[in-house]
């Protein structure tokens, strides 16, 4: 028997996004239904950032590493951020949490299991899968996606991984520096939307640690014969392995919502939303992933404030695309926020200004031995219009760039902050002295003002 309910505002997703937007209503009186059908936490939790984060992290250590202990390690880490998540936590602070997908009905009804629900909001928040990419006998043999891979028990000999772009590239780093031989084949060139120097320097650091990067390779056949997979090239090289991981990209959660009986328009890359986070129907939001952004969580989490405001308040707030940081956490990092180098010179031309500072020229890098890299940003009219950077690091020195960036804050006004000493973050005041620098000390008007200035001096 079907069980009809109403509420103020449906939740269709317990992923990053979905449960920053139930937690805020509800704490402010809103009455909120949550669903979720899988494991609440998401992707991220369970089978994204913070298992690969922690396997990064484990990976990374100096000392004898077992395989086994890797594992026991991410699997305590997404343990112990677990209770954040739960469904205890977000029934005590009012949501009602059901454990079922959700299905449209039409445009204000979402089944979900035995429920009928009718809401007078709803935001989705669906996030990504791995789909199967279609390559001649992927289908017939053992593999392992990102939702996988992290219940390993035993060392794989030699690990195959399709796909070279993040998800790819972190993982077959991690696994090398377990003692695990990683073959990646990537029909492009690695990475190959992020900044080529960087990925060039990353390259060489990848290949060092002993990745076997198979670029530009198209794939024509996959076998298995008991435990051995082989991956037959159309230029007829041949590589064997014994276990393999498909890490081909991430697609929208779109396919069992039923989005056509609410009327919203979506495609293969997510749903269609304005400036706002609305879809085509005004009373249903898109955020994170299944929106047409990036696939980072802090994009879920920053659209799931632009989405709480308006629902709660009814003020809107305009996504801001260039602010949100991207970041590859290898060894060294990559990461950016705002224009690219490409973008901003197209854009501004001659007009841009670029300051960059080696690490090796940072204190702090000298004596952690944190050496390789840089940070560069790009300045247009005195405002900064984009960050890029690559070495230890890169994500947590973005995160200043994103906050001045986002603000419209002047480059003369981040000149008067005081960074702690020695810290890796002195690199970004250096930037900023490298810019204001020449300006003022080479103005001869600045200096006739000084000398001026001091024959009246007591």
């Amino acid at each position: 028997m079907t069980k009809k309910i109403k509420t103020d505002l449906l939740v269709i997703g317990a992923g990053a996004g979905g449960l920053s937007v139930a937690a805020g209503a509800a704490q402010l009186g809103i009455k909120v239904i949550l669903l979720e059908g899988d494991k609440m936490g998401g992707d991220c939790l369970n089978y994204g950032c913070v298992p690969s984060k922690a396997l990064i992290s484990f990976s990374s250590q100096k000392k004898p590493k077992q395989f086994g202990e890797a594992m026991s390690f991410v699997k305590q880490a997404i343990k112990e951020i677990e209770p954040h998540d739960s469904e205890e936590r977000f029934r005590s602070l009012g949501v009602n949490v059901i454990r079922e997908y959700g299905r449209f009905v039409d445009e204000k009804t979402v089944a979900a299991g035995a429920y009928e629900i009718q809401s007078r909001r709803i935001v989705i928040a669906t996030g990504v899968y791995t789909p199967v990419p279609e390559i001649n006998g992927l289908s017939d043999v053992h593999y392992y996606t990102n939702q996988s891979i992290f219940d390993l028990e035993q060392k794989p000999e030699h690990l195959l991984i399709l796909g070279g772009g993040p998800v790819g590239v972190e993982l077959a780093q991690a696994f090398t520096r377990l003692g695990i031989k990683v073959t990646v084949f990537e029909k492009q060139k690695i990475l190959s939307n992020f900044n080529r120097e960087h990925v060039e320097l990353l390259r060489s650091n990848l290949e060092n640690d002993g990745v076997n990067l198979k670029e530009e390779a198209s794939i024509k056949d996959i076998s298995q014969v008991g435990n051995k997979l082989t991956i037959q090239l159309e230029n007829s090289d041949k590589i064997t392995g014994s276990h393999l991981l498909v890490a081909t990209g991430k697609k929208p959660n779109l396919q069992n919502l039923n989005l056509q009986a609410a009327g919203i328009n979506f495609s293969d890359i997510g749903i269609e939303t304005d400036q706002y986070l609305r879809t085509n129907n005004k009373k249903i939001y898109a955020i994170g992933d299944v929106a047409q952004f990036e696939n980072f969580t802090n994009v879920a989490s920053y659209h799931a404030g632009i989405v709480l405001k308006s629902i709660t308040t009814g003020l809107k707030t305009r996504v801001q695309k260039e602010t949100q940081p991207r970041v590859i956490y290898t060894t060294p990092e990559i990461g950016s926020v705002g224009l690219s180098k490409t973008q901003a010179e197209r854009k501004y031309g001659s007009k841009l200004k670029i300051s960059r500072v080696n690490f090796s020229e940072n204190d702090r890098a000298i004596t952690d031995n944190k050496k390789l890299g840089w940070i560069e940003i790009y300045i247009y009219r005195n405002l900064v219009v984009g960050a890029s950077v690559i070495g230890i690091g890169a994500g947590e020195l973005l995160n200043f760039w994103s906050f001045i960036i986002s603000n419209r804050i002047s480059i003369y006004k981040v000149s008067s902050t005081s960074f702690a000493y020695p810290t890796l973050g002195e690199v970004n005041k250096k930037l900023v002295t490298n810019y204001i620098g020449p300006k003022f000390f080479n103005n001869p008007w600045v200096r006739f003002v000084v000398r001026l200035t001091q024959r009246f001096l007591p």
